[in-house]
């Protein structure tokens, strides 16, 4: 069965995330990123997710939302609260999203939702500084994501 991804947090956090995304891995027909702006209500947002999902409507769906307890993880508790084709994560970072992006075609929608998690717990650290020159830090040219 087809998953598809919708993003959703405050401002324009999904459609940041969806310009990061697109960079680093391209465009994604199974991916929706939705923007709670000021002009928007819970109703409002509600019906933006409600649009997409009634375009998806054979498809497993995982929200992905920016902060626990926020209007758009009320609205998408409301919404996937019931219904075994729909998970929702929330406070995942970038890497984590990235990773289980790319790896969702394999993964069950339960466990696309735990590597979303896992994969953003993974990629959050505190730079451990070194003694040293900076000469430590020399990457060549066009070396990085």
């Amino acid at each position: 069965m087809r998953k598809i991804v919708i993003v959703s947090g405050h401002g324009r956090y999904a459609t940041g995330l969806q310009s990061t995304l697109e960079l680093l891995a391209g465009k994604n027909k199974d991916l929706f990123y939705v923007d709670f702006t000021e002009e928007d209500t819970d109703e409002t947002l509600k019906n933006k997710f409600m649009e997409i999902l009634e375009e998806n409507k054979d498809s497993e769906v995982l929200f992905v939302c920016d902060i626990i307890g926020g209007t758009p993880f009320k609205v998408a508790a409301a919404i996937s609260n019931f219904s075994p084709k729909m998970e929702l994560v929330a406070g995942c970072n970038i890497g984590g999203i990235l990773e289980s992006v790319l790896m969702k075609d394999q993964l069950s929608l339960s466990e696309l939702a735990e590597s979303m998690v896992e994969g953003s717990k993974k990629s959050t650290m505190v730079f451990k500084k070194i003694n040293g020159s900076a000469s430590a830090f020399n990457v060549p040219e066009g070396e990085g994501i």
